[in-house]
């Protein structure tokens, strides 16, 4: 009699790379001596095992001990039942007795390695696994087992040796071949590792439960060696593979952030489109993919293409292909993006400004003529009131909108048809909020304007409330913290609607993977980690800590009040229980009497008056073994913004509202000058006014060199661990120019590398640094 004992496997939580689902392990027969009525239970047991009625396989397995304290078989079954219902602890401890009864069991032993991986102890997987594999020298999966458990603890050589056992004894083994290419992709050798991941697929029959996982990996690695489109079809691959695993979903939504690539399928379309839908996935992320998808159609590609040339004649352009404009327009895809990201295309948005003016020169229409229009004017005003209405208009228009709203500002608002189509003209000009339609609007039933009000109305009304109890640390007196605190009450930065997701690490495993040759003996086993975002501006930050950080206790600190209202909103909507928040400036923030075993602060320092003062009050503030995670400008990553903001103060474009809507107005009619343009990318924060305010306008900045980051670090008693590339085949680019030891910590070689490629790290450096040991 056999017992099928790992039946299911737990779907794959790591954010970058993903393990295998392993197969059923089938160990040899129970010893001889069990009565008649105990045979037949553990043989009911064994068969609802094997299907998975875990209860039922649960009582038998009970009868027989009850007859038979001490049958291993037995004991292995509710092991098996334990594991497969999340009771990784129960499910060690009967193992172990399953062990102690046949000790020579490799079996019994793999199935303690499994039960200890889903309990994440890494450690006492390792062990079993390679009891099991002793036990048995010809068990290729348990050796397979004992490498990803190794290669977790970053254990690589012997990782390494494990695979290369499990490989000589079955060459086709998908899990080994898994295994072994993650640990060549995390070495940076990403093209040995698509090929062992293919060489996987092929070995791997459809269906095979680790097909999703290979397609997954293959994916990364590909776009590891710069192959876009390849890689983002493999990852497609996976989702339609395993569409319930959500992190399938995840990995493909981070892939697509800022690519203008996108496979030309109907499937891929599909999934995009359920991408948007999806709450764990940021919306923003999805934006230029999306727009790369609409483009494929040649008529809406002319159209756009058409718009930019002549982006004063946007009217005759809709007239000569109006039939483009329309089915753009009438998109389920476009829609979707409308309502939910800031669309990051020029053609796209003179479009809308055309379109927007359209609707106001219609508010004076025929109730049925606004009814057709209505679905467009809620879209219209979803995305103006995202992008913080940094369309500009012309100059009538102010004046009409003024009279479109003394129209409808009446006791019986919403009583007259066309009244919903007009109300949502009005939002796609001004916040809803700030005009005297508010006070009728509150608490009125207008469901096609649902999603509207939520927005402009009730959710500022919960931040407003929010914002009243926030506890503030002390008022700030430096000078330029008392003005950057001004710009981001003004505009608190950024607007978004959902933020990314991903199942928590533990601290180490977390870190380890952020800094994959940093040993996992010098990073602290921290199961609560303390962790303080220092600047959290509306909690995007914040999200991803506590993503990130399994157990995290989180202290989110910011020097607006705006911001920390829209953050707490969010983190309340996010269930975001662990995070306090604070109003506070980094400068006075050693008077908690507080470390922290982390630091993030993500874009901050570089607008305080004095940078490295700032670096050095957090470097004071953390633990011993503590880690600090930074974003700091980069001099030669923003030379086009240094060239915009030049020419802003020669131009005299006002940094508030008008100027910003000015600005954006003159480079997408005249022309950008060519020392401009990367300012207008999709992938710049040119697209809403929050983000252009803080792009082009910010009232202090200060940008910095590698050299020089390394000196600021010095004096602050940092040690340097690494910089994050802004894409992994950047990465893999430089390694393969400087492939020595220690090259992600050469702060002179990074330098020269980004001198020869700009745009390798973005217009910031995301830096990782620890306080520096004492030397002996």
């Amino acid at each position: 009699m056999r017992v099928r004992t790992c039946a299911r496997r737990a779907p794959p939580r790591r954010l970058e790379r993903v393990r295998m689902k392993r197969g059923p392990s089938l160990p040899p027969p129970s010893p001889p001596g069990l009565q008649p009525p105990a045979m037949r239970d553990l043989h009911q047991a064994v068969a609802h095992a094997n299907a998975g009625r875990w209860r039922d396989a649960e009582v038998h397995a009970e009868r027989v001990l009850a007859l038979h304290a001490r049958d291993p078989s037995a004991l292995n079954v509710l092991g098996t039942v334990a594991m497969n219902t999340g009771r990784s602890a129960e499910a060690i401890a009967w193992f172990e007795r399953a062990a102690a009864g046949q000790p020579k069991n490799p079996y019994i032993q793999y199935n303690l390695g499994e039960a200890h991986r889903r309990a994440r102890a890494l450690e006492g997987a390792a062990a079993a696994f390679a009891h099991a594999a002793r036990l048995k020298p010809d068990f290729a999966e348990a050796f397979a087992a004992a490498g990803d458990a190794l290669r977790g603890l970053g254990r690589t050589r012997e990782a390494e040796g494990h695979y290369h056992k499990a490989l000589r004894l079955a060459p086709a083994s998908a899990a080994a071949l898994n295994g072994y290419g993650l640990l060549r992709l995390s070495r940076g050798e990403p093209g040995a590792a698509a090929e062992l991941f293919a060489t996987g697929l092929r070995a791997a029959a459809p269906g095979h439960p680790i097909r999703p996982a290979l397609l997954a990996n293959l994916g990364l690695a590909r776009l590891q060696l710069g192959q876009g489109l390849e890689g983002l079809d493999a990852l497609a691959q996976a989702v339609e593979a395993a569409p319930g695993d959500a992190e399938a979903w995840r990995r493909l939504a981070r892939a697509l952030r800022r690519t203008r690539l996108a496979p030309a399928t109907p499937a891929f379309r599909a999934i995009l489109l359920k991408l948007f839908e999806r709450p764990d996935v940021n919306p923003r992320s999805l934006a230029t993919a999306a727009i790369a998808v609409l483009r494929q159609d040649a008529e809406i590609d002319r159209l756009l293409e058409s718009i930019v040339a002549a982006p004063r004649d946007v009217a005759q352009t809709l007239e000569h292909e109006g039939t483009a404009a329309t089915r753009l327009i009438q998109a389920p895809l476009f829609q979707r993006l409308l309502a939910s990201a800031p669309i990051p295309d020029v053609g796209i948005e003179l479009l809308l400004v055309q379109l927007r003016a359209d609707l106001l020169s219609l508010a004076d229409a025929e109730p049925d003529a606004l009814e057709e229009e209505l679905g467009l004017a809620v879209a219209l005003a979803r995305q103006a009131f995202l992008n913080e209405y940094v369309f500009f208009a012309a100059a009538d228009e102010p004046q009409r909108l003024d009279a479109l709203i003394a129209r409808l500002d009446r006791d019986d608002l919403g009583a007259e048809a066309g009244d919903a189509t007009r109300i949502a003209i009005v939002a796609a000009y001004r916040p809803l909020g700030s005009t005297p339609l508010a006070a009728r609007l509150e608490g009125g039933a207008l469901p096609p304007l649902a999603d509207l009000l939520r927005e402009q109305l009730a959710e500022p009304a919960e931040e407003a409330e929010l914002r009243a109890a926030l506890p503030v640390l002390k008022p700030p007196t430096d000078a330029t913290s008392l003005a950057v605190q001004t710009q981001y009450e003004q505009n608190p930065y950024p607007r978004w609607t959902r933020g990314g997701l991903a199942e928590p690490m533990p601290f180490r495993m977390a870190i380890q993977g952020a800094l994959p040759d940093l040993p996992a003996r010098e990073i602290a086993d921290v199961e609560r980690p303390r962790v303080l975002v220092a600047g959290c501006g509306t909690g995007l930050e914040t999200l991803r800590v506590a993503s990130t950080y399994r157990g995290a206790s989180i202290l989110a600190v910011d020097l607006s009040a705006a911001s920390l209202g829209y953050a707490m909103r969010k983190a309340r909507a996010y269930g975001l229980a662990e995070v306090q928040h604070l109003q506070a400036d980094i400068l006075d923030l050693p008077t908690l009497g507080e470390r922290f075993d982390l630091i993030d602060s993500f874009g901050v320092l570089h607008h305080m008056a004095d940078p490295a003062k700032g670096l050095q009050v957090l470097a004071k503030l953390l633990k011993p073994d503590g880690f600090l995670f930074v974003g700091l400008y980069s001099d030669i990553g923003r030379q086009a913004v240094a060239a915009a903001r030049a020419h802003i103060a020669h131009s005299g474009y006002r940094d508030d509202a008008e100027g910003i809507r000015a600005l954006r107005r003159d480079l997408m009619l005249d022309g950008a000058p060519p020392a401009l343009e990367g300012v207008m990318s999709p992938a710049s924060d040119f697209w809403t006014l929050s983000d252009c305010r803080d792009l082009l306008f910010h009232v202090n900045e200060h940008r910095f060199t590698l050299p020089q980051v390394g000196a600021m670090f010095d004096a602050a008693g940092l040690e340097f661990l690494g910089v994050r590339f802004g894409h992994a085949a950047d990465q893999t680019r430089y390694l393969a120019e400087n492939p020595r030891p220690a090259a992600l910590r050469d702060l002179d070689g990074l330098h020269r590398h980004e001198g020869l490629h700009p745009e390798v790290f973005g217009d910031t450096y995301r830096l990782w640094a620890r306080p520096r040991k004492p030397t002996r």
